[in-house]
């Protein structure tokens, strides 16, 4: 669709209530392994050097982890204390760009497939979730984990992020209404951004409640419409003017507790309030806002798919992701933008590299 003059997505904010837990479908996940989860004075003498050579190797292993920054892991399901890649990522000349505003950058990934999967609730098992529209990595299946996402082929405009993204198929009247793309923020509050941290290798996460049976809120689900600043973000869909579309807006949590990777319980983040992180989740991470345009003008007729040949109410809208990005390249744009407070407008490109000016 040709952009339009105000074409821009609306983002939440205000203070945002913890996320609500979301059904775990059983049986559940099998556990997954953490990772993912040599005469007498010779041989002191040996022991002595092996020692020394153990410890050098520990300090240097964590010095290489400070120096990058934080921790992270190679599998979704695992729930250990994770490090991350200390190789450098590129660097982001952001010369001229606005500053002063929300932290922020943004990335465009089509859509790749609708398939009743997913490799975060349902492991393995195929076929056997409610209906999905993918975005992103082009090879997710029921049986993804992170480490196979990452540097696989993807639909994003970066080629560095190979994660995937899936919301469950929209309705109306009984038809499925497909959006071609997502648009996705990657931003902090104004006035917390100095404290964020690259989203850690190895993460899974899901915004908002399949169990839900009231408005979630448009803190994390919200809807407007498409290419007009007239209708403002609301808890549930409304009627947009011809020409324009029915946009869902999803936003992430932005606290995580610091050493869970897996978001099946939906407890390994939560929402900020105002602009801390508790103390039960002390790490803060880009917040993710997920946009998508629906080929409907109408807020009518509206349901969801919740089973692979159910639907149901549009309460229980809910996204999910899982981290397929190159993470130093990752780590080079929110330290650049998100933290900085820097707008970045669109990345693109092996490296990421932001275009600045105006967000789309």
């Amino acid at each position: 669709m040709p952009k339009k003059k105000n074409d821009s997505p609306e983002v939440p904010g205000g203070p945002v209530p913890a996320l609500a837990h979301r059904a775990v479908v059983e049986p559940e996940s099998p556990s997954t392994p953490d990772v993912h989860r040599g005469a007498r004075t010779r041989l002191t003498a040996a022991l002595v050097v092996g020692a020394v050579v153990i410890a050098g190797a520990t300090a240097t292993a964590f010095a290489l982890t400070r120096a990058s920054g934080g921790s992270t892991a190679t599998m979704s399901g695992a729930t250990a204390t994770p490090t991350r890649s200390a190789r450098p990522g590129p660097v982001v000349d952001t010369t001229g760009f606005p500053t002063g505003g929300i932290g922020i950058f943004t990335d465009t990934c089509r859509r790749t497939k609708t398939a009743p999967n997913d490799p975060i609730l349902m492991p393995g098992m195929t076929g056997m979730s409610m209906q999905h529209d993918f975005f992103g990595n082009t090879g997710t299946t029921a049986s993804s984990l992170t480490a196979s996402l990452v540097g696989g082929s993807t639909s994003c405009t970066t080629t560095a992020d190979s994660s995937a993204y899936w919301t469950p198929v929209l309705y109306q009247n009984g038809s499925a209404l497909t959006p071609t793309s997502t648009l996705i923020y990657w931003r902090a509050p104004v006035g917390a951004q100095s404290s964020v941290k690259t989203i850690p290798a190895g993460l899974t996460m899901i915004a908002g409640n399949e169990s839900a049976l009231a408005p979630q809120g448009k803190q994390t689900i919200g809807w407007t419409c498409s290419g007009t600043a007239k209708v403002k973000l609301s808890d549930s869909p409304q009627d947009c003017e011809s020409g324009s579309m029915l946009r869902l807006v999803i936003t992430f949590p932005n606290c995580w507790d610091g050493h869970t990777l897996d978001g099946a319980k939906q407890t390994n983040v939560v929402m900020m309030t105002g602009k801390t992180c508790p103390s039960s989740h002390p790490a803060q991470i880009p917040q993710i806002v997920f946009h998508a345009n629906y080929p409907t003008p109408s807020a009518a007729g509206l349901t969801l798919s919740v089973g692979p040949s159910t639907q149901g109410p549009i309460t229980t809208e809910h996204a999910d992701f899982m981290n397929g990005w190159n993470e130093p390249v990752l780590t080079s744009d929110v330290n650049a933008c998100v933290v900085t407070g820097t707008r970045c407008g669109p990345v693109s490109g092996a490296e990421a590299t932001p275009k600045g000016g105006k967000v789309q």
